[in-house]
């Protein structure tokens, strides 16, 4: 296997395995959810669609570590904590400190993410709305 396809496959294992220990443990999930966060808003980042496409995984990982939604199942829990995972190494297939392309590799991740768990988003957005449609708060004006 030449250095390449190793050091990809390291890269790919790393991943998967802080994807499960992280999955498992809701604190673990919070503090990716705020690195994620924290990654978004870099004034440095040129996102492009991760900027539209990422803060709805980062609040559907903070909902299920807050215990407030459990309506997904296991294995698109996996897939959205390992592309936030992804999307938080600071060196992956494409480093983000590559102008322009840095963050193509990110966004094919999330891309494949959002449409493996579509139907699970689209609950996840029906509870959302819901919720804020329960808030009192979110029907005035604050003011």
């Amino acid at each position: 296997m030449p250095d390449r396809e190793r050091l990809a496959q390291r890269g790919l294992d790393s991943v998967r395995s802080e994807t499960l220990s992280l999955a498992e443990h809701p604190g673990r999930l919070r503090a990716l959810a705020r690195r994620a966060q924290a990654r978004l808003t870099h004034p440095r980042s040129r996102l492009g669609s991760l900027r539209d496409d990422v803060p709805g995984l980062i609040r559907l990982v903070r909902a299920y570590a807050s215990g407030e939604y459990r309506r997904l199942p296991w294995k698109s829990l996996l897939l959205v904590t390992g592309a936030l995972v992804y999307f938080v190494m600071p060196l992956d297939l494409i480093p983000d400190i590559l102008i322009g392309t840095g963050f193509l590799d990110d966004a094919v991740v999330v891309a494949y993410v959002l449409k493996a768990i579509r139907d699970d988003l689209a609950h996840f957005a029906d509870w959302e709305a819901t919720r804020r449609l329960d808030d009192p708060d979110t029907l005035s004006p604050p003011y």
